[in-house]
Parts: structure tokens; C-alpha cells; sequence
């Protein structure tokens, strides 16, 4: 079981991660540069951010015997930071193959070094339903706190460019709310199967989430999911009006729901060793 820090750190990689590939559903040719270049700028420094508090994990593991997985782990991340800092350089440049290649080393290396962390978090054999469901829990996490920052990011640039089509505001919204659906069906899908067929540990885990941390679970539940969904619907609502304006406002309530939650799942998972 690893503790709150090591937990909590990885919640900046996955704003970052995430937040990457929900740009990757926006226009390219539609929108600004300035817009990629400010909004790619916040995501790096959180990833970044995140890579330089593992590092002293990654210095401490480095003084002694490092295993295969920890060993990836490193690789990857370290290959994440270096194909962000590459993509962020191409934006200052006119060179579009560097900058399409860069972007899809920083999505693919990112998603290696997410997945092969997540397997440290369980004790579970490889082949168990853990293998599955770890990585999905982390996986669908990024998407919304990637989907949720960048949805946040875009509404205020229509505060800069007021003139721009309301097409890829709507987009950005579109991936938050799958995201964000996709993660509830989880959620519900999810504790089931580890009742049913998980690891022993993972039973336990289940057992001492309810018994002894209920109320950390139902406030993740609240902050983290019922609250984004009901602003959801008044964000489709005001982007109907249309009101760019109301809509950014009611994105960053919903960041903060959404941040909070996941902080909240990080503290679970330091707790129980389960991906809630």
C-alpha cells in the first residue's frame, strides 16, 4: 500500500495526461495557437509539477535494487515530461510535423507511464480482474480532470476571442460529460466485480471502505460525481442561450467539484489500496 503523497502525486500527472488528450479533440485549425499555447503552458507546469515530486521517490528507489516495473515506470514518465516539453517548444514554431509527432510521443508515453504505475497500487496477481479495472479507474480519472481543465481553459478564451464558433466549446463539453458519465458506470460496475471476483485484499479493501471510511466515500461520490452531472446540465443549458460567459463560470464550479472528489478518491486509495 502506498502512502498519501505517493497517491496524491500522481493526480498531477493525470491533469496533465488528461488534459492532453482532450486537446486532441478540439479543432486544431479552428482555434488560436495562443489558445494551445496558454492552455498546453498550464498543463505542463501541473505535469511537471507532479514529475518533479515523484523524482525524489524515484531518487530514493534509485539508491537501492530497482525492479522492472519501477524501472518502466521511470522511463515512461521521464519520456512524458521530455515529449510535453517538446510539443510546447513546436508551438513556438512553424514546423507541423515535429509538433504532430511530439504530441502523439507525449500521449503515447503518457498513457504507458499511467498504466504501469497503476499496477504498483495492487497487490493483486497480474491476471485478475485488478489488471483490469486498476488501469480503467486511472484511465477514466484523467480523462475527466484533463476533460474538466481544458472545458475550464476553452471558456475563457471565448472571453478573449468573442468571436469565435461556439463548436469547439460545445466538443471540449461533449468529452467532459462522457468522460464523466463513463466514470460513474464504472463506479457502479466496479465494486461488484472486485466483491464478486477480486483478490481477497481487495474484498478486504472494500470491507474497510464502508465499515471505516463511508463518509470519505460518499463525499467523493457527491463532490466528484453528482455534483459535475448536475452542472453539466445548466453548462449545456447556458451553451444554448448561448452565454460563453456563464457557461466558463459554471466550468470552474464543476473543476472544483471534480478536484475535490478525485483529491478524495487519492486519500481512499492511500487508505484502502482501492482506485475510488
Amino acid at each position: 500500500m502506498r502512502g498519501f503523497s505517493s497517491s496524491f502525486l500522481i493526480f498531477f500527472y493525470q491533469v496533465g495526461l488528461g488534459g492532453m488528450f482532450a486537446l486532441a479533440g478540439t479543432p486544431f485549425h479552428e482555434i488560436e495557437r495562443g489558445f494551445y499555447k496558454s492552455t498546453a503552458g498550464v498543463l505542463y507546469f501541473i505535469a511537471l509539477a507532479g514529475f518533479l515530486g515523484k523524482s525524489v521517490f524515484y531518487l530514493h528507489a534509485l539508491s537501492g535494487s530497482v525492479g522492472i516495473g519501477l524501472g518502466l515506470e521511470m522511463f515512461f514518465h521521464s519520456a512524458f515530461i521530455i515529449g510535453f516539453t517538446a510539443y510546447m517548444i513546436s508551438l513556438w514554431g512553424e514546423r507541423q510535423v515535429f509538433r504532430a509527432r511530439s504530441f502523439a510521443v507525449t500521449l503515447l508515453t503518457g498513457l504507458a507511464g499511467l498504466l504501469i504505475s497503476t499496477h504498483s497500487f495492487s497487490s493483486a496477481p497480474f491476471l485478475s480482474v485488478e489488471s483490469v479495472i486498476y488501469p480503467t479507474a486511472f484511465f477514466l480519472s484523467s480523462l475527466l480532470l484533463g476533460g474538466v481543465t481544458v472545458g475550464m481553459l476553452i471558456g475563457h478564451w471565448y472571453l478573449i476571442d468573442t468571436g469565435q464558433s461556439l463548436e469547439p466549446f460545445i466538443r471540449i463539453y461533449k468529452f467532459f460529460v462522457y468522460a464523466l458519465a463513463a466514470q460513474c458506470l464504472f463506479y457502479l460496475v466496479a465494486p461488484a466485480a472486485l466483491y464478486l471476483v477480486g483478490d481477497p485484499a481487495s474484498q478486504k479493501g472494500l470491507h474497510r471502505l464502508w465499515q471505516q471510511h463511508s463518509t470519505l466515500l460518499v463525499s467523493r461520490l457527491v463532490a466528484g460525481q453528482a455534483a459535475p452531472l448536475i452542472l453539466s446540465w445548466m453548462i449545456w443549458r447556458t451553451l444554448q442561450i448561448p452565454h460563453t460567459m456563464a457557461a466558463t463560470g459554471l466550468f470552474y464550479i464543476a473543476l472544483l467539484g471534480v478536484f475535490v472528489g478525485e483529491i478524495l478518491g487519492r486519500q481512499i486509495l492511500a487508505l484502502t489500496s482501492l482506485p475510488f
